[in-house]
């Protein structure tokens, strides 16, 4: 063919083939002349395609970085919103039910007592504050029967212990600092129960007890379920009687406390009582009471009045000028007032209690009552 047709078909080759350069060619026939012509050429259209490369790749390197420019604004965009709409957004609160306790045992007033020149016999002393009329009764080495009323029945095993050692209810009046005493001719012999039958409870999940204690008093109207007062349709009177050694169950009409206690006895043969758990009984429903850690240096026992004798150490831990009343959950400390409560949820993350830094999953406000003298 033409020299002119070989040297186009080279030309055109190396454009399909760059970046690579061609290797020199020899044609039988060409002058020396031509075959550099056609080298310069090749070098040039590779030169070409590899700028057009370039530029091509450098393209597609800004595209990515405007493109990843642009998440990342987008995402800090979203996350400033998000923020803005958790501080706009008031948090989630719901009311709680508050439930009348009528008759609750004082628990440091809970104590062992001996009879006189007889360490081995002991009883049981404690104050009540009530509302309402109750009857006290003391059960030992009881089990509970949950799905019964919360019935306890005696499970010594000693049988002596069992079927005759029974400590008689009382009735007493409404009052603050009500006082059950046990009469001393009803004293037990603690020699009666084997081993450690007064002094452990069980751990293994048979609910036994060394010590019961049940205050027990007719419900608000309506507790029956029906439209009737209670207090029209029953008395104590009507009670259930307890077993020997054991307590009868819960009646829906009533409402009760339960105190479940440990004893111990000291190198002195001193007895003593350590409180394991308390119980109420509402409208046939059983609630474990749980303390609220401060609640007793704020009101020294009493009810919160927000009279200015009260104040002495119950401010607020954070801004040391506002009354306590909101309690940290699940730690249960009462520690905050409600505007520094209301400036904890309003943070992003970090909410731990003041006092002892474990998480705050929910707060509980304790309103106040205003004193009228």
């Amino acid at each position: 063919p033409p020299l002119s047709a070989l040297t186009d078909a080279r030309t055109t080759r190396a454009r399909f083939i760059a970046p690579l350069p061609l290797a020199p060619t020899h044609i039988m026939g060409a002058s020396s002349s031509s075959s550099a012509s056609r080298r310069r050429a090749a070098n040039a259209a590779s030169t070409s395609v590899l700028a057009d490369l370039r530029a091509h790749a450098a393209r597609e390197s800004n595209a990515r970085a405007v493109s990843s420019l642009a998440d990342r604004m987008a995402t800090d965009a979203s996350i400033e919103a998000g923020q803005r709409t958790s501080e706009n957004t008031p948090p989630q609160t719901h009311k709680t039910t508050t439930i009348r306790n009528h008759v609750n045992l004082k628990k440091s007033t809970l104590e062992i007592v001996s009879a006189k020149d007889q360490p081995h016999k002991i009883g049981v002393r404690f104050c009540v504050d009530a509302d309402k009329a109750f009857r006290a009764s003391v059960a030992l080495r009881a089990k509970e029967d949950p799905k019964n009323g919360s019935a306890c029945e005696p499970v010594s095993a000693n049988p002596i212990a069992r079927t005759t050692i029974s400590i008689p209810s009382v009735i007493l009046d409404a009052g603050l600092g009500c006082v059950f005493e046990q009469d001393e001719a009803t004293f037990v012999d603690a020699r009666a129960f084997a081993g450690d039958e007064l002094t452990t409870a069980t751990t293994d999940g048979s609910r036994v007890y060394p010590m019961v204690i049940r205050l027990e008093c007719i419900g608000d109207d309506g507790d029956d379920g029906g439209e009737t007062s209670t207090s029209t349709l029953h008395t104590l009177d009507d009670l259930p009687v307890h077993p020997s050694g054991g307590l009868a169950p819960l009646q829906t009409w009533t409402q009760s406390q339960t105190t479940y206690v440990e004893l111990r006895k000291s190198s002195s043969s001193e007895w003593t009582a350590h409180v394991l758990k308390q119980k109420i009984w509402v409208q046939g429903s059983s609630y474990e009471l749980q303390e609220i850690y401060g609640i007793d240096s704020c009101a020294n026992g009493a009810p919160l009045t927000g009279t200015p004798a009260d104040d002495d150490g119950k401010e607020c831990v954070i801004c040391l000028c506002e009354p306590r009343d909101t309690t940290v959950l699940p730690c249960r400390h009462l520690c905050m007032c409600a505007d520094c409560a209301q400036q904890l949820r309003s943070q992003p993350s970090g909410n731990v209690c003041p006092i002892c830094r474990n998480p705050c999953e929910s707060l509980l406000e304790i309103k106040v009552v205003e004193s009228q003298t």
